[in-house]
């Protein structure tokens, strides 16, 4: 038992790859911080230091009262993460859960052109055209329709409801039970895991959508968050080019805020999914 129980030099060095790996992203979210909460003397003085020399919260009192922008993306940004993962649920385990059942006709057929949009694309002139024929530019929907399904999260849920036993839909038939009705009403109740951790993914993509906006929004007033923060960073961009030094160093402080404010909504949220993030990604990858 004692034998069993004694580290190796292997697990040694496996504790110091993931220390290492583990400081590689906290020093740099921690740098963030220290930035955001920075006076400008501070940040001047030594722009790579890791204490606040003077902790201020002026950056973020000025992020909520000063900038309307902030505030209107932000708030575009969220109808968007509600709006889309509530509806990639809806397609995600509608679609696995049929796609799980022998009985569909041509669910080979369809199941192989799922994988193939994996590994090839339309291209982005007809990805664009599409879009722009189907009305979508300068609306919300342009940032969720095009984007509201995921080949990799429709296998993680058909896979995961192939290892539900047979025997919970054929009892919920003999009871009367319609497919719809066992999907709502027995399968998914059992799927928290798996539903977590694909809701999360569908979460923090949309949080973090960039690419759908930059395409398909010219008007700022649809601009969701990211798009805010890019449009900031272009300032400073410009600002350091034509010379104006006094203003990229207090506008630095106040984009490291704004970077902040943006990461805390999925910290705060993934602690209470942690717990079925492992389960699910198992559980949805592995075909018994």
């Amino acid at each position: 038992m004692i034998a069993a129980n004694k580290k190796t030099w292997f697990d040694y060095l496996n504790i110091c790859v993931m220390i290492l790996l583990a400081a590689m992203v906290i020093v740099p979210m921690w740098y963030i911080f220290v930035i955001s909460t920075s006076t400008y003397a501070g940040y001047i003085s030594d722009p790579y230091h890791l204490i606040p020399y003077t902790f201020t919260l002026e950056h973020y009192a000025r992020a909520f009262t000063q900038t309307k922008e902030l505030l209107r993306s932000l708030w575009v940004t969220i109808r968007v993460t509600v709006i889309g993962t509530l509806l990639s649920m809806l397609l995600t385990t509608a679609g696995g859960y049929a796609l799980s059942k022998d009985e569909l006709p041509g669910r080979d057929i369809l199941f192989f052109f799922i994988i193939l949009t994996m590994f090839f694309s339309g291209g982005l002139v007809p990805y664009y055209i599409v879009v722009r024929k189907l009305g979508l530019n300068n609306t919300l929907w342009s940032m969720i329709l095009p984007v509201m399904m995921s080949s990799y999260n429709l296998i993680l849920m058909k896979n995961y409801f192939l290892t539900l036993p047979p025997s919970l839909e054929e009892a919920a038939r003999i009871d009367g039970y319609q497919d719809i009705q066992i999907l709502f009403k027995i399968v998914l109740p059992i799927s928290t895991p798996v539903l977590a951790a694909i809701a999360l993914f569908y979460g923090v993509g949309y949080w973090n959508g960039y690419f759908e906006a930059y395409l398909f929004v010219s008007s700022a007033k649809l601009w969701p968050f990211q798009m805010y923060l890019r449009d900031l960073t272009l300032v400073n961009a410009n600002a350091v080019r034509t010379g104006a030094t006094s203003g990229p160093m207090v506008q630095e402080s106040y984009k490291m805020a704004i970077v902040v404010i943006g990461i805390v909504p999925v910290l705060i949220i993934y602690p209470f999914v942690q717990k079925y993030f492992a389960t699910g990604i198992i559980l949805g990858a592995v075909k018994e």
